[in-house]
């Protein structure tokens, strides 16, 4: 590409910064009001607790939350919780507010644990925020207690659907920050999931030691003293609900664990694509439904799925056409495609998981040729008619009545031939004795052409009657209402009333 000109680039970048200047105040205005909101806590993972212990949580959000809550969680269930109704108010900041609440910690009230501290908070638009921390609850004066690790899997992911890999992540601390143990087990999840019966059963491919040499299907687990992270190859697992099961040790032969499950959506196999479009079809079809309803995801059904069409056409004159229709609800499709050509048609349906199932179609919209019509000085002529034309006289013809598909019949060119040489062009005209025709007779041809150059024809012969000898009709005609006139006086002249018959 040839450079431009320095002052070119001078004018364009002065009309940029007058551009970005003008817009600035547009540009902070949309960011105050998409301003995300945020949640934090004041607690670090690990943290022990021995005596009351009183921290805050803080919201930030241009309007105060609609509701909150905290509980501490351990391995079996829900130790306390606490909701939520009052906030402080705190610093205002342009368009945001600080809005504060404390949470409150009783070791005598709860008892030791190795819990998790899980805040939530619903903003004004409905939004939910979740902040996590693990923590440690001893009783002042208590020894001899055992704490496991804690532990608590991240919840991510749209409605659990996963294909191929998930990557677990999990919150994990010890007491004294060694490395815990962590063991897995993957399996089809049953009519009630997470059910941690029947361990012993387990094949070993669904159990693994994650501090041992990695299972094919695990990656290699990592552990900062906080969290938990590794990732499995779901490949090898049938399509269906999985309950996946981890269990955290402080130390080989400790009979002390901490244990938690999620269940996951396992798809691995694209959507089966199956499109039901005709090959050909003529020009002029007002709409053509290309309709995929027997598309399927074999094991999850139909539901979910996104169906995405390009339809390009690549064959033809005229204006090309590339169009992208996507929605859950374009299972089928009326198209309006009256135009002659070929069009590659692709559907890409995409399942929960992010399959993609695809196939592609080819559609030929055959171009109909256009139908000519003929009339001569208002008069309908057909091919091999014929027709009087004298050298001093005229005929009108018109070949505007010919007709086509909507989309071709705006555009028709109507080319004259006399003796098959291109003379005239246009829908109708007047036509006189050709020169340089010298003899009794010329093939007078409209032929009728749309853009894709189909074309038909209406051929007459115009013939000079006045070379054969036989007067013209009209000179006939003269002759007979002469000889009529002629009669008529005559007996006129000579008749008598009472020779007129008389009606009885």
């Amino acid at each position: 590409m040839r450079a431009m000109p320095n002052s070119c680039n001078r004018g364009s970048v002065v009309l940029s910064i007058l551009l970005l200047a003008s817009s600035i105040p547009a540009l902070s205005s949309q960011a105050e009001n998409d301003f995300p909101a945020t949640l934090s806590i004041d607690v670090e993972d690990g943290t022990v607790i021995d005596d009351e212990f009183i921290f805050n949580a803080l919201f930030m959000d241009e309007l105060e939350p609609h509701t909150a809550s905290w509980e501490l969680l351990d391995s079996t269930s829900t130790r306390h919780y606490v909701s939520v109704s009052e906030f402080q108010q705190g610093v205002t900041s342009g368009p945001v507010t600080e809005w504060t609440f404390d949470i409150a910690i009783s070791p005598d009230t709860i008892g030791s644990c190795s819990c998790i501290l899980v805040v939530s908070v619903i903003d004004s638009k409905g939004t939910h925020l979740v902040e996590s921390a693990s923590i440690f609850i001893r009783i002042p004066g208590v020894t001899d207690e055992s704490f496991p690790p804690t532990l608590h899997i991240l919840r991510t992911g749209l409605e659990y659907w996963y294909s191929e890999s998930y990557i677990i992540d999990a919150l994990s601390s010890t007491l004294d920050g060694t490395l815990p143990a962590f063991t897995a087990i993957i399996r089809p999840s049953s009519t009630i999931k997470c059910t941690y019966g029947g361990f012993e059963e387990e094949d070993s491919l669904y159990a693994v030691n994650y501090n041992s040499t990695p299972h094919p299907s695990v990656s290699k687990t990592t552990w900062d003293g906080d969290t938990l992270s590794f990732e499995i190859d779901l490949v090898d697992f049938d399509n269906g609900w999985h309950d996946i099961i981890i269990f955290a040790q402080s130390e080989f032969g400790d009979s002390t664990y901490s244990h938690d499950c999620i269940s996951i959506k396992i798809d691995n196999a694209p959507p089966s694509v199956i499109l039901n479009i005709p090959e050909v079809l003529p020009e002029g079809t007002d709409t053509v439904n290309l309709d995929a309803s027997s598309t399927f995801d074999e094991y999850w059904g139909i539901q979910g799925l996104t169906y995405t069409w390009s339809i390009k056409k690549t064959g033809g004159s005229g204006e090309e056409i590339n169009q992208v229709f996507s929605g859950l609800n374009y299972r089928s499709i009326e198209l309006d495609l009256v135009s002659s050509g070929v069009y590659d048609i692709t559907l890409s349906v995409s399942d929960n998981a992010g399959n993609i199932g695809q196939s592609t179609t080819t559609l030929e919209i055959l171009n109909m040729a256009p139908t000519a019509r003929l009339t001569i000085d208002g008069e309908d002529y057909f091919d091999n008619d014929q027709v009087t034309l004298y050298p001093d006289s005229s005929i009108y013809v018109d070949a505007s009545s010919s007709f086509d598909t909507s989309n071709d019949i705006d555009g028709l060119r109507y080319v004259w031939r006399v003796d098959n040489v291109p003379t005239y062009e246009g829908s109708s005209r007047t036509i006189a004795w050709p020169d340089g025709v010298d003899e009794d007779s010329f093939v007078l041809s409209i032929e009728v052409i749309d853009d894709d150059s189909a074309s038909s024809m209406i051929s007459v012969v115009v013939v000079n009657d006045s070379e054969s000898g036989s007067p013209p009709l009209s000179i006939l005609i003269l002759i007979i209402s002469g000889i009529f006139l002629s009669y008529s006086l005559f007996r006129r002249s000579n008749s008598d009333d009472s020779d007129i018959p008389k009606w009885n």
